[in-house]
């Protein structure tokens, strides 16, 4: 019984994932990790809040096809 719970977590956690990553709701979080590779820390990168405003204000700026 355990093992099939397990699995349905992992697939629950697995579907969870792949909708935060079609939403954009991870894009914060590749940006941090794409600084942390180009900078070698974390240290000067945008806050949260900062970094949606910035990816709003860009996307408001140079329009693209896109669903909405």
């Amino acid at each position: 019984m355990t093992r099939a719970v397990t699995a349905l977590r992992r697939g629950a956690a697995g579907v969870w994932w792949y909708l935060k990553e079609i939403m954009g709701e991870n894009a914060y979080l590749h940006y941090l990790e794409s600084y942390e590779r180009r900078h070698g820390t974390r240290e000067g990168a945008m806050g949260e809040r900062e970094f949606w405003r910035d990816l709003t204000d860009e996307q408001d700026r140079n329009p693209t096809a896109r669903c909405c």
